[in-house]
């Protein structure tokens, strides 16, 4: 049987921990203004739920037992995802779970224009930082390029200045990342 100590894209050590340089940079910018944005929405929705209730039931989507739990659900989930981008810890889950929210919201949104109602946005309360007035384009452009920020950060993770990162180097488990023990570079492995 031989011997082999060539890595594998399936052996953990072989796969970047998290991203530095420029690159991790980047991410780390990605990361603070998506899950600020995120923390700030939830924050908004917390405050004045009822606001939030009324909007979330305007989109006529959901029954209205349903619309309340999504008026408790979504905030929380925010908040949690949110924090969670700005610590950097377990990015690539929280980014992942983010997008899901952002597509849902598009397709939400999208639905509200083909049955064409008129419906005020929910995402911020009453500031509107992006887009002003009912629900249009501008809305579904803004929730894509946020998708976009998390599809990133979902494939790359947090970067610079990241739980996940600071974990990586120590060699220990990153959140969010498999930890079913593999071998490493300096374990040979049989070949067949």
């Amino acid at each position: 049987m031989a011997v082999s100590a060539t890595p594998t894209v399936h052996d953990v050590s072989f796969r970047p921990a998290e991203r530095g340089g420029f690159g991790g940079f980047i991410l780390l910018v990605l990361r603070l203004v998506l899950g600020g944005l995120f923390v700030f929405a939830a924050y908004v929705k917390l405050t004045g739920p009822l606001d939030f209730s009324d909007s979330v039931k305007a989109f006529k989507i959901l029954p209205d037992h349903l619309a309340q739990l999504a008026t408790f659900a979504v905030p929380w989930t925010e908040m949690v995802c949110g924090l969670a981008l700005i610590v950097g810890c377990w990015t690539r889950s929280a980014a992942l779970l983010v997008s899901v929210l952002l597509a849902v919201f598009i397709a939400g949104i999208i639905s509200v224009l083909w049955r064409g109602l008129t419906v005020n946005c929910g995402c911020f309360g009453k500031l509107q930082p992006f887009c002003t007035g009912p629900l249009g384009w501008c809305n579904i452009g803004q929730n894509a390029g946020m998708l976009g920020m998390g599809l990133v950060l979902a494939v790359f993770g947090g970067g610079l200045l990241s739980v996940d990162r600071a974990l990586a180097g120590r060699g220990g488990a990153v959140p969010g990342r498999e930890t079913a023990s593999k071998p490493s570079l300096d374990t040979p492995r049989a070949v067949s």
